[in-house]
């Protein structure tokens, strides 16, 4: 079945009693999903869309809350991921890239990128 990009089938989870922005921790109460948005996720495969992954505590209490709504499967999609030079494995993640970046260059097989 394909995606249809449909307002029906979006939603926002809201801030939870356990939100706290400077908390690094996965914490089931730190989203909820509201009562009017439960029939959409109940069942279903569900993306979560984040701009930016620092320690990834934020999506994945977002998943969680997800879970606890009935989804049947959560996946993250993050658009960048933020790194730390002086963090101890950023640095090692760093290091490793020597060379210069290319947006065509699969990240994963290190090839080029096939653009369907």
């Amino acid at each position: 079945m394909a995606y249809r990009n449909q307002p029906e089938n979006r939603l926002l989870v809201e801030i939870g009693p356990g939100f706290d922005d400077s908390d690094r921790v996965v914490r089931a109460d730190r989203f909820v999903v509201p009562d009017e948005y439960r029939e959409r996720v109940r069942g279903k495969h569900v993306l979560v869309v984040d701009d930016t992954w620092t320690s990834g505590a934020k999506m994945q209490s977002a998943a969680v809350a997800l879970s606890d709504a009935g989804a049947a499967q959560v996946t993250a999609l993050c658009v960048a991921r933020w790194c730390r030079y002086d963090w101890p494995d950023h640095r090692e993640l760093l290091d490793s890239c020597t060379e210069p970046y290319d947006a065509f260059d699969c990240p994963v097989l290190g090839e080029d990128c096939v653009m369907g």
